[in-house]
């Protein structure tokens, strides 16, 4: 059986199996991207709840992730069940996910406001654990999908097209949803996403091979021990700080788009927000194949550092940005949105690699404890950056019943969305620059334990 597995693991990956990989994360991902995008403006401005109750909901919920992420990464790497390790957890999830983003666009009419915030806070903390209970194994199950170098990167390519493809439509279509109309169509639209998601993740299920199934009873009894090992393994302790950094500097550039825009360029936000969204966007989704090829021909590593260079750069030009600058603010897009493809393609089949590091080195299949360290990671920096953009501006003066603002806040809200990603992501590069793990030691440890496995076959 062992043999068989690893003669499996060595054929390359069919386009429907890609396909049943990546759907599922298309209605969950549009589900995600219009939450955090629109939900505060939705909660307080549509549904008039108090914007200081929504804000400590959303603080609350960090607290929970640094809880709900490693235990669901710990977990699932220790299910055992028919359907396999990470199956079961999508498909468990799929309900409450399809529930919860439901009812956190439809709360009744007849609330009051005590009761509203209430039934808000229980969807938030719902969605959030729902959503990590099917972003962890799903991105788990991509590392176990198959061995090979090629499809690898072909398996996190296609997961991020599709979601980047469902950010466009997100971004735009479900933004102006959420702005335009009465909070009724909110709720009707996140309905048909909720139908998608049980569809999509039941049909991707069914079609998606079976899990090794000699992946299973492979991790560490203790959960301790499996936030260890990830600690201890110097090529993801080294990525963890990378990408913490890297996720820093790109933190509050969303945040802070609408501010520039109305305040430093002067130009009409409805119109202007989502052409910058779009430039960014757009250029990600085209940048995704290209970072693909360029795989084929250099080392993984290589191409990310060359793209965190990029991505600083790109990022800084907004430090040049003035009033009316919107060709010079659409360049900062593009330059930064296509560097961006590369980290959240490249950058999940190096860790992949890693992964297969740790099993080298411990003998355990943790691929969850590892998506759930490098997840967590993520949503920390997103906290601390939207947390210090909102105490910079009130800092430095910023006063929303303005309609203009001083020169130092204007220069701040710059500093903010360029000078601090150029800063951290020259930091990250130069540590990135250390990562010393080559596709030719991968290679070589990759052939060692599938000769261990072909032996104990």
């Amino acid at each position: 059986m062992a043999t068989e597995t690893v003669e499996a693991a060595s054929v390359r990956l069919t386009r429907r199996t890609l396909l049943a990989f990546a759907l599922p994360a298309i209605p969950v991902s549009f589900l995600y991207y219009v939450f955090v995008v629109m939900y505060l403006y939705f909660a307080t401005v549509k549904l008039g709840a108090s914007p200081a109750v929504i804000g400590a909901i959303f603080f609350a919920s960090k607290v929970w992730d640094g809880i709900s992420d490693p235990l669901v990464g710990y977990l699932s790497d220790r299910t055992t069940s028919r359907l396999g390790r990470r199956k079961i957890w999508l498909l468990g999830s799929a309900v409450p996910l399809a529930l919860f983003g439901w009812m956190l666009w439809a709360p009744p009419d007849f609330l009051d406001a005590s009761e509203l915030e209430i039934w808000i806070g229980i969807a938030i903390f719902a969605f959030y654990t729902a959503f990590t209970a099917f972003e962890v194994p799903h991105m788990a199950m991509g590392a176990e999908l198959t061995f090979d170098r090629d499809d690898r990167i072909r398996v996190f390519g296609v997961r991020q097209y599709a979601r980047v493809a469902t950010m466009l439509v997100a971004y735009t279509g479900g933004v102006y949803i959420v702005r335009s109309f009465e909070p009724v169509w909110s709720g009707r639209m996140a309905a048909v996403c909720a139908v998608l998601t049980v569809v999509a993740v039941v049909w991707g299920v069914a079609r998606l091979p079976p899990e090794r199934p000699d992946f299973q009873g492979r991790a560490p009894s203790n959960p301790f021990r499996s936030v260890a090992d990830v600690w201890g393994n110097a090529h993801a302790r080294l990525l963890l700080f990378v990408f913490f950094i890297e996720s820093i500097g790109s933190g509050g550039i969303g945040a802070m788009v609408p501010f520039v825009i109305q305040y430093v360029m002067k130009l009409t936000e409805g119109y202007w927000l989502p052409a910058m969204l779009m430039a960014f966007v757009g250029s990600t989704l085209v940048a995704i194949p290209l970072w693909l090829r360029l795989a084929r021909r250099y080392e993984k590593r290589h191409l990310w550092l060359f793209a965190m260079a990029q991505a600083g750069f790109g990022y800084g030009i907004v430090f040049w940005v003035g009033e009316g600058d919107w060709l010079l603010m659409i360049v900062s897009g593009l330059i930064a949105g296509s560097a961006s493809a590369c980290g959240n393609t490249l950058g999940q089949a190096l860790k992949a690699d890693i992964i297969d590091f740790d099993e080298y080195r411990t003998g355990d299949r943790k691929e969850g404890a590892y998506y759930a360290a490098w997840t967590f990671m993520g949503k920390l920096a997103g906290g601390v950056t939207i947390g210090f953009v909102g105490f910079a501006l009130e800092w430095v003066g910023f006063d929303q019943s303005l309609p203009d603002q001083t020169e130092s806040v204007k220069n701040a809200m710059v500093l903010i969305m360029g000078g601090v990603p150029l800063f951290f992501y020259t930091v990250g590069a130069l540590i990135f620059s250390r990562f010393s793990l080559t596709e030719a030691e991968h290679a070589h440890i990759r052939s060692e334990l599938d000769a261990g496995r072909n032996a104990a076959g």
